[in-house]
């Protein structure tokens, strides 16, 4: 694959990044060690998991992020993906500052009123810079100017809720599950009750982001049609990281009773995404994502069907069992799932090869079809031509050369 070069990374974009890296994870450890001091860590095992699989988002939104300004520091999109790995960690140790103060003061000082003002909208860090991405990916520039109003709408957006949270009239700490810790009256505000802002958020700010989140995926699709051919390889890695979160986030949604495990799988799934625009932006093995996408449609497919076997099989057996043989029918059909994966699994392949990975199903075609052929065919000129019809299908090469041994030349030894 030819590739464009690039300039070596400059000693200021590989600065940058160490800074990224080094601020990034003190605010990580400083969070931990302060949720030790106060017992604030999570107890059970399935919130464990949990916040160790967010630990690895904001870890992988962070490490990608700094990559790619080191390489591109030109390139907007990862600054954008530093601010999801930086804001919720920072927004998280200063709610335990907060949350340590005792008493909690009657007064808020610029120190406090910042810290409050900051973690009241920062949850809006974690959205837009997103749209931002699907809208300038893969190389940190629009498409055109004319998608500049998206641009436009997502600040005004973000000026409102800074807005919102500056002259509210009064300032609360929120944590939790939307717990409200203590408040403090707004020196500055002069918003009313929450009323207002729930219709506020109804009819301005839901139809607002519903509009920016079409225009986003919008631009993705625009590009993808108008793009060059690298630039479609690179859409299809973080498509492939929005499906893989897809799949955890829907499983997770019907299989509640797994929740441990869902929970540090949502978080892989999360740091999918910015490590796929990584991959894809540095140019990675940037061809392999058929083969990936293939893979992970067919074992999520399988997988799923498998589920789909061994419940409906437990059902009819349990059904036709007396109670006292319920372990008979778990056997039963853990069997015959295992029976049916291997050919299941093959018959899925095919299919999603023939969607995701045509170039590979397409050879193996062509290949199978000169393998058949080659039983009928006697005449060395015949099996050359086909050899040669082969070769010029799958690998499309610019030129083929041929060496035949002639009658009685001894056999070249390679």
């Amino acid at each position: 694959m030819a590739t464009e070069r690039e300039s070596p990374p400059s000693r200021l974009a590989i600065a940058s990044a160490i800074t990224i890296l080094v601020v990034g994870l003190a605010v990580m450890v400083a969070v931990i060690w302060g949720s030790l001091r106060k017992s604030a860590l999570p107890e059970d095992l399935a919130d464990v998991l949990g916040w160790i699989g967010q630990a690895l988002a904001t870890a992988a939104f962070l490490l990608s992020g700094a990559l790619i300004v080191s390489r591109q520091p030109r390139n907007v999109i990862g600054w954008l993906l530093v601010i999801p790995g930086l804001v919720p960690v920072m927004s998280e140790l200063i709610l335990l500052w907060l949350a340590g103060l005792d008493p909690a003061p009657a007064q808020a000082d610029p120190f406090i009123w910042l810290s409050i003002w900051f973690t009241s909208w920062s949850w809006i860090l974690l959205i837009f810079p997103i749209f931002l991405i699907l809208l300038t990916f893969p190389n940190g520039r629009l498409l055109s100017p004319r998608w500049r109003w998206v641009v436009i709408l997502i600040g005004a957006m973000t000026i409102t809720m800074l807005s919102l949270g500056a002259f509210a009239r009064e300032m609360q700490v929120i944590i939790g599950d939307e717990v409200v810790l203590w408040s403090v009256p707004n020196p500055i505000g002069f918003l009313a009750e929450s009323e207002k802002f729930d219709r506020f958020f109804f009819l301005v700010w839901n139809p607002a982001l519903l509009v920016a989140t079409i225009a986003s995926v919008a631009a993705v699709v625009s590009r993808y049609r108008k793009g060059t051919a690298v630039e479609r390889e690179q859409l299809k890695w973080p498509m492939w990281g929005v499906l893989f979160f897809g799949l955890v986030y829907g499983i997770g949604a019907v299989a509640a009773g797994l929740s441990g495990l869902l929970n540090i799988m949502f978080g892989l799934a999360l740091a999918a995404i910015p490590i796929s625009v990584a991959i894809a932006i540095l140019k990675y093995r940037l061809y392999e994502i058929d083969r990936i996408v293939s893979r992970t449609v067919s074992y999520a497919l399988v997988v799923g069907l498998s589920a789909g076997a061994f419940l409906g099989v437990v059902a009819l057996m349990s059904s036709l069992l007396p109670e006292e043989s319920s372990d008979l029918a778990v056997a039963g059909s853990t069997l015959v799932v295992a029976a049916l994966f291997n050919p299941l699994r093959r018959r899925v392949q095919v299919g999603v090869d023939r969607r995701f990975n045509r170039q590979r199903y397409d050879a193996q075609l062509v290949m199978e079809g000169f393998a058949v052929s080659l039983r009928d065919r006697v005449d060395p000129e015949e099996v050359m031509d086909g050899w040669v019809g082969v070769v010029s299908s799958t690998m499309q090469p610019d030129a083929i050369g041929m060496w035949v041994r002639d009658e009685g030349e001894a056999p070249a030894v390679v």
